[in-house]
């Protein structure tokens, strides 16, 4: 995977974010249907399908629900459907770095200093 789909791929994962990416990763197919797309945006198969039905042009639909550029939904399509393996290291690899932080107080957190301070 060259730079410039790595860009693409996380700019796609950064609109969608890190909940929807971890749910377009249990997606198991390779259509409009149950793609990691479709599973991502709307977390069921056939969502995404009954959206994209009277569309001529699918993945420009999809580029303005994301709210990105029209190259990074091909090459989240080309990637997920001809290099799914890489896609998913990718996916995996931007998830660690961007994980939400948890709530409630973590060691280190201004809350837990508090308390320890206290």
């Amino acid at each position: 995977m060259n730079p410039i789909q790595k860009t693409l791929l996380t700019t796609a994962f950064e609109a969608l974010g890190p909940e929807r990416v971890t749910r377009g990763l249990k997606a198991t197919g390779h259509n409009w249907r149950d793609c990691f797309l479709a599973v991502a945006t709307y977390g069921q198969p056939d969502a995404l399908a009954r959206k994209l039905e009277n569309r001529w042009r699918k993945e420009h639909y999809v580029s303005t629900l994301l709210g990105v550029r029209v190259q990074a939904v091909n090459e989240v399509v080309r990637a997920w459907d001809h290099d799914e393996g890489a896609f998913r290291a990718l996916a995996a690899e931007w998830l660690e770095l961007n994980r939400p932080l948890p709530t409630g107080g973590t060691y280190g957190s201004p809350r837990h200093i508090a308390v320890a301070v206290l």
